[in-house]
């Protein structure tokens, strides 16, 4: 009650201080009134004995509600507007009667009046805040303005103040209304009410207005009242009794009044625990000698006190409990509530052993979501309050929010949380009876809320993972799992299946490998095919849009390339359907397809053109295989043993170039005797397998094939047997007879006769003869005696033509021709000329010889070549051929035989990417 009566009227707007502001200017809020300056210096209240001589009261009014009040200043007339307001904002200028202002006094030079008010006390009040209000002349019109609280006084009741002299032994009785109480012994002091103006900690009030202080605790009370000095001494008692009655049993030490006022004091003070009683103001003056007097019971008069409701002890351990279940609840609240329930099951049915005995225990619990949620929330709030509460007994003020915020945030929210954001399955596992606990304890709040958020969320489904996302999952914790990249790749493209279609892996139709339907299955042919490397060729006719039918590879094995049989009758006979498919069919879809295998493992991408003016029409546009489907299952190339190209849209080759057969086809314009394809592939592939001499470490397959191509091919005609016995034609070997060449059996059979005893035995084709006469060093000229050991093959120089050439082979036995025979003769001079042209071809491959050293080579072996002059006139033509094919080879052979893989490898390109 005390409270209001001192701060009554203290309700200030923005607008009251701008008003005050423009009043508080240089001049000293200056105001225009009537046309001249006013301003107001003070405004105070003042007894009768300050009234000046001149003035007396001329009708005396009864009661004590009678108050004199100075005004200082400048400009103050008898007119002078001025009037009383209850609040300090605002100004009620129609007040009643009794309560305006009356001019008694006035200074001639308008900077001093005193003015006279009868105010009437409120009853429930005894002390009253008054504030005036100056009339301030705007434009328009007159406008009052409250002076605020710089300009205002204290009102109070003194209907009971009485005051008792010693003076000579004489007893003086109550002084008369508004007099003044200024006797050399003092006035008797009156406590009219109190105020808390600080505390250690926040006081807070009774339902009667009465203050309450924390127990043995420092607080500062502001006391209001009469008769108030540096003598005034304060005590509390918790008995009740009137105005003027001696204080027993005082329960408080003398608190002295210091910071005196007009009507003010203030007291340091500190009380005992009191929880049911009231503590009543007692008051004495330090000079005298009595006893203490009560200032009576009313509830602006009373303080309360409290004490801690639990002992230290048990606060602190009640503090602790409450700051380690905050942290606990926190945790779980994290841990268990970011575990959704897909989670739980995923790792109940395929996590470790630990890891499903975890995941089973928090299952069912996890599948009641927002119940769990709320009754962690709960229990969380309610320990965190009940942690702040006993801490703000502990402490006060600014060191109890700093300690709690501090406290709460690192102990009970990062710290548990930051624990439980990885170890969410083990904590909320070992911790799953305190949670059902906890459930159990805060059903009858938590289980209806969340029956709430089940109806207005919906029920709880977790984690649901579309491709995308699942892909994702996969590709981001790639570095984290046991995943292979292979495995992975094969993950991603299993999930992106459904997303391609047929025209994003497709082989264009400008790329396929195609056969006309008037095409020839000759050699050439069919070694085109195997060249290919594809299992499954297109056939077309006419345009390569026109797709009728399919070639296996297969179909292939009773064809006799020799009899040129028409590509068109075998299609007819195994008619292969063709599959079509439109492009943009999805690869899960065409994988399907193929797995079944009703119309084969390729199928033709088409489309409808309706471009230009004519019908639409169905257009090729590339072709779909298995392994297109496979390969972007698994995201990776498939490469066998037949492909060409590692890629069939990048055209990417491969970098072991398989078997060229086609070579073999070719027309041979320098022999005389031609041979079919298939037996100088045949040739070509015994010499190279199974004669030393001409495999690939001594003679290059690039080479060989080119000396196959020379006029080396030879044929002996047999009419009758009989006669060719005696016929030296036949004969291809003589006994003891020096020759310089070797001998390979195409066709035919022969004879032959072997050592003293003439032994005979037959011989019949891919028999071989003579590799004595080009590999040994036999019958060198005298003039090099150092040739005469065997030389080493593995340089340019070691191959000494000039002096190797006249080496010759006697053989031991007899070859002669029995039937109609093919043969092959290779001089020694042309294997030679060979030879040392595979190892021009090496040393060009290799990076290491110098170009300097290459051309030196060139230039020797072109000098030699044209200058050595064989003596023997038989084989003049012979050694003429090998000279011209040396220095052929030389200059020229290993180029030509790469721009013929180079010319080959192109032909297999489509003609847009030749360039």
């Amino acid at each position: 009650m005390a409270q209001n009566v001192i701060n009554s009227g203290a309700r200030t707007t923005f607008i009251l201080f701008i008003t005050i502001g423009v009043f508080h200017l240089a001049s000293g809020n200056a105001l225009g009134v009537s046309g001249k300056p006013v301003s107001i210096a003070s405004v105070k209240l003042v007894d009768e004995s300050s009234l000046p001589s001149e003035f007396s009261v001329a009708n005396p009014k009864p009661g004590n509600s009678l108050f004199y009040i100075e005004v200082t200043g400048a400009g103050i007339t008898e007119d002078f507007p001025l009037v009383l307001s209850l609040d300090q904002s605002y100004c009620e200028v129609n007040y009643n009667g009794n309560n305006q202002l009356r001019q008694v006094s006035l200074d001639r030079d308008g900077t001093r009046a005193i003015y006279e008010i009868d105010y009437q006390q409120p009853e429930q009040f005894k002390v009253t805040t008054v504030y005036f209000c100056l009339q301030r002349k705007s434009r328009l019109q007159h406008v009052w303005v409250n002076l605020g609280a710089d300009y205002s006084v204290i009102l109070y009741d003194r209907s009971s103040l009485s005051r008792t002299k010693r003076q000579d032994g004489k007893k003086v009785d109550s002084i008369p209304p508004g007099a003044a109480e200024t006797d050399s012994l003092g006035p008797e002091v009156r406590i009219e009410g109190l105020r808390i103006e600080s505390a250690d900690k926040e006081p807070f009030f009774s339902e009667d207005n009465v203050p309450t202080l924390y127990a043995n605790t420092n607080a500062v009370i502001r006391l209001f009242g009469d008769g108030l000095s540096s003598e005034t001494v304060i005590r509390f008692t918790d008995v009740a009794a009137d105005r003027g009655e001696n204080c027993n049993e005082l329960k408080t030490p003398e608190y002295q009044v210091y910071a005196l006022g007009n009507i003010t004091g203030l007291i340091n003070v500190n009380f005992p625990p009191n929880p049911t009683m009231h503590f009543y103001i007692c008051v004495k003056d330090r000079s005298d000698a009595g006893i203490f007097k009560h200032q009576g019971r009313d509830s602006w008069n009373m303080v309360d006190s409290y004490e801690k409701m639990l002992p230290l002890w048990l606060s602190i351990c009640i503090i602790v409990f409450c700051l380690s279940a905050s942290a606990l609840f926190s945790g779980l609240n994290l841990g268990l509530m970011s575990m959704d329930r897909t989670e739980l099951k995923i790792l109940c049915n395929t996590g470790t052993e630990t890891e499903q005995k975890y995941a089973r225990a928090i299952q069912p619990v996890r599948e009641h979501g927002n119940y769990l949620l709320c009754s962690i929330l709960l229990a969380n709030v309610f320990v965190n309050s009940i942690f702040t509460i006993l801490l703000d007994d502990l402490t006060s003020g600014l060191i109890a929010v700093i300690f709690s915020t501090v406290a709460i945030v690192i102990c009970g929210e990062i710290s548990p949380q930051a624990v439980c954001s990885r170890h969410g399955l083990c904590v909320g596992a070992k911790t799953i009876y305190i949670t059902k606990f906890t459930m159990i304890l805060t059903f009858p709040l938590s289980y209806p809320i969340s029956k709430f958020l089940d109806c207005l969320l919906g029920e709880e489904i977790g984690n649901v993972y579309n491709r995308e996302r699942l892909k994702e999952l996969v590709r981001i914790t790639r570095d984290y799992n046991d995943l292979e990249k292979e495995e992975v790749n094969i993950i991603s493209g299993a999930l992106e299946l459904r997303k391609k279609t047929v025209s994003d892996v497709m082989t264009r139709i400008e790329d396929v490998y195609m056969l006309s339907y008037d095409a020839i299955l000759d050699f050439e042919t069919v070694s085109e095919i195997m060249k290919s490397g594809f299992s499954r060729i297109p056939v077309f006719e006419g345009s390569r849009n026109n797709i009728v039918t399919m070639l296996y590879t297969k179909d292939l094995a009773f064809i006799d390339p020799d009899d040129n049989t028409p590509l068109k009758t075998l299609c007819q006979f195994y008619q292969n359907s063709c599959n079509f498919v439109f492009e943009d069919v999805t690869l899960d879809v065409m994988f399907k397809h193929f797995k079944e295998g009703h119309k084969g493992h390729m199928a033709f991408v088409h489309r409808v053109n309706n471009e230009g003016e004519g019908d639409p029409f169905y257009e090729v546009v590339g072709l779909v295989t298995l392994e297109d489907v496979i390969e972007e299952l698994i995201q990776a190339e498939i490469m066998d043993e037949t492909d060409v190209f590692t890629d069939n849209r990048s055209k990417r080759r491969r970098q072991a170039n398989p078997k060229d057969f086609t070579v073999f086809a070719e027309k041979k314009e320098n022999q005389r005797i031609h041979i079919s394809p298939q037996l100088t592939l045949a040739m070509f592939q015994y010499l190279s397998t199974t004669v030393d001499p001409f495999k690939p470490d001594t003679i290059s397959e690039t080479i060989l094939r080119r000396l196959l191509k020379q006029d080396i091919i030879y044929h002996i005609k047999i009419k009758n047997r009989e006669k060719a016995r005696n016929d030296p034609a036949t004969v291809i070997y003589q006994q003891g007879k020096p020759v310089d060449y070797f001998v390979l059996i195409l066709e035919g059979r022969v004879e032959v006769t072997v050592g003293r005893e003439n032994m005979m035995f037959e011989s019949g084709p891919f028999t071989y003869f003579g590799t004595q006469a080009l590999t040994a060093n036999i019958g060198v000229a005298a003039e090099s005696p150092i040739n005469a050991s065997p030389q080493t093959l593995g340089s340019i120089q070691s191959v000494n033509l000039d002096s190797m050439l006249r080496h010759t082979f006697v053989p031991d036995y007899t070859v002669r021709a029995v039937t109609e025979v093919f043969y092959v003769r290779i001089k020694r001079s042309l294997y030679l000329a060979a030879k040392r042209a595979s190892l021009l071809e090496r040393s060009q491959k290799d990076p290491q010889p110098s170009q300097d050293q290459f051309d030196d080579e060139v230039e020797k072996i072109q000098e030699e070549s044209g200058s050595q002059v064989p003596t023997s006139g038989t084989d003049l033509d012979a050694e003429i051929q090998a000279r011209q094919l040396e220095a052929r080879i030389i200059s020229g052979l290993v180029a030509q035989e790469h721009e013929h893989e180079q010319e080959e490898s192109t032909n297999l390109l489509p003609k847009q990417d030749r360039s």
